[in-house]
């Protein structure tokens, strides 16, 4: 039972004793401020008078370098949720905050730019550029940052060859299997270190076996990069491999689950 701490006054004119020590409280580096903080999140579409209520009072904390995992049924409000915390969306009601600014706060282009610089998206279908080449689908975003095209080319690069892509950096999605454009999708996204990787549905396209190598890769390198990873999914052996998930239903969250460390799919 949770009991309210109680004050006792000492008698006027008497010091108190000094306060035996006590175990020092933790530092504000051991709980640092969330990533993400969202606080009342109402969406609602249509006219007032039949307006669907898409999300319906989300209270949600992302920390830095966490994974969440966020499920439910088609039309829980899950990937509205999404992009609503990655900037895409603006709430009807309540609030979203990245590093103490109020997203909402911001104009367009500021939202852009956000999306650009602190944030990376990995998308089902992974929305490739199918004219460019692997490497220009990676570079692309960074130099419309402000990215100089030698800095972005190295860095592309070396993603690329990191997730198992060395040799097919001239090659455009057409030429790639599903897994290896997942793949791109992913060093796009990662492409800046960015603080937040949202990803929807990112296996959902892909069999068994490639959607659960892509998955690996995807957390693993959110993971060695300190991002924290956001992602919709509607596959519980998905969702597992994250640290976190939650289960939405009519547009909230109706559980969550927090697996102890060392479980799940990942290290």
């Amino acid at each position: 039972m949770n009991t309210a701490p109680v004050s006792h006054s000492a008698p006027a004119g008497h010091r108190p004793a000094d306060p035996a020590p006590q175990h020092a409280a933790p530092s504000a580096s051991r709980h640092p401020a969330p990533v993400l903080s969202a606080r009342g999140l109402i969406q609602t579409y249509g006219s007032a008078s039949a307006a669907t209520r898409a999300l319906d009072g989300v209270d949600l904390d992302i920390a830095a370098a966490d994974s969440l995992a966020v499920m439910g049924p088609s039309g829980c409000g899950k990937t509205t949720l999404l992009h609503i915390l990655a900037g895409i969306l603006t709430p009807t009601a309540g609030s979203v905050q990245h590093a103490g600014i109020d997203l909402a706060s911001l104009g367009d282009r500021r939202r852009t730019r956000l999306r650009r610089s602190d944030f990376g998206f990995v998308f089902q279908d992974g929305q490739l550029l199918p004219e460019l080449t692997a490497l220009e689908n990676v570079i692309l975003p960074r130099m419309l940052g402000g990215t100089s095209r030698r800095a972005a080319t190295a860095e592309a690069a070396g993603w690329l060859d990191r997730l198992g892509l060395s040799g097919m950096h001239d090659r455009r999605p057409t030429q790639l299997s599903g897994g290896q454009a997942q793949r791109v999708a992913i060093a796009r996204a990662l492409a800046g270190r960015p603080s937040v990787v949202f990803a929807d549905e990112p296996t959902g396209a892909l069999d068994q076996d490639t959607g659960s190598s892509v998955l690996q890769i995807l957390v693993d390198s959110c993971l060695d990069t300190g991002a924290s990873l956001v992602m919709v999914t509607h596959d519980a052996k998905v969702a597992a491999a994250c640290r976190r998930t939650v289960a939405m239903r009519d547009g909230r969250i109706a559980q969550e689950y927090v697996r102890p460390e060392g479980a799940g799919a990942t290290r």
